[in-house]
């Protein structure tokens, strides 16, 4: 009896044609997913400073609450000795932003976190175009307000 192998350059070929399908993907908001913007918040505070006791009292008060209902990001909270305090934010993209807390209230730090959480991480910029599309169309933004005729769709047949 005889058996028949392929050769191993034959599986090679055949594993490369099925893998030219799967190409990688990056990930990009969608309609099955979400990539959220804000991926670490760094939390620095001086111990000794005056200026720090309000981001402390936060710390001690709401920063695990925080930390647990956005396990999407990482919080560290790092000692920044002769400093004054502030939270800096790190986004997908690569960008990062900084917010000095040295005279906001325990009441309003939880604010700057959150105005920080949900930025999107890109700069800020004026918008020329209104539609941001990856395929941008030929003919523009249809508008009922530019059609020089009006159609009536109608279920009766024209009469004769």
């Amino acid at each position: 009896m005889v058996s028949f192998r392929l050769p191993n350059v034959l599986n090679e070929v055949i594993r490369a044609q099925k893998d030219q399908f799967i190409r990688p993907v990056k990930p990009k908001n969608g309609v099955g997913a979400f990539v959220f913007p804000c991926r670490k918040l760094v939390f620095n505070y001086c111990e000794r400073s005056g200026s720090s006791r309000e981001m402390m009292a936060y710390l001690q008060s709401e920063a695990i609450g925080f930390a647990k209902n956005n396990p999407q990001i990482e919080v560290i909270v790092q000692p920044r000795p002769s400093r004054h305090p502030i939270i800096r934010a790190f986004y997908t993209n690569g960008e990062q932003k900084a917010k000095c807390v040295r005279r906001c209230t325990v009441d309003e730090i939880p604010e700057v976190v959150k105005s920080l959480r949900d930025h999107s991480g890109h700069r800020l910029r004026r918008w020329n175009n209104y539609v941001i599309s990856d395929t941008p169309s030929v003919r523009g933004i249809y508008s009922p307000f530019h059609v020089s005729e009006t159609h009536q769709i109608t279920d009766q047949k024209p009469k004769k």
